[in-house]
């Protein structure tokens, strides 16, 4: 199944406090985004990717663990929430969740994983 801009929409709308919502790949590349105000998206994709190649390289170096399923960035008036997907590809996507720092986390957190439940687990994207 494909997240699109209906499923995104969505997320955005259910969880309280949320600015954009966001598919993106480990190189920093936007597949697809919402957003519910003028942002970069783009940009947020991309240095989110950073971190998380980074958190990635770092937990697999020193504490030996295979992925990093989830990441949060706060930050001064917006707070970055990461988490990955698995595709059909040897290399996972992410969402990525750009919520005020009032969003309430916890429902962030389960409506993410209820879209990725909802998608089957596996995000399969067009070449």
């Amino acid at each position: 199944m494909r997240i699109g801009p209906e499923l995104l929409q969505d997320l955005l709308d259910r969880v309280e406090g949320s600015l954009a919502a966001a598919i993106g790949t480990p190189d920093g590349l936007l597949v697809e985004g919402v957003r519910k105000r003028p942002l970069d998206l783009e940009a947020a994709v991309a240095e989110h990717a950073a971190l998380w190649r980074q958190a990635r390289a770092a937990y697999a170096r020193s504490l030996g663990a295979e992925e990093v399923g989830e990441l949060l960035v706060g930050g001064t008036g917006v707070v970055g929430y990461l988490r990955s997907m698995r595709t059909r590809d040897p290399e996972p996507l992410f969402l990525l969740l750009l919520l005020t720092p009032e969003a309430n986390l916890g429902q962030a957190r389960l409506a993410a994983r209820r879209l990725l439940d909802r998608a089957g687990g596996v995000v399969a994207w067009p070449t």
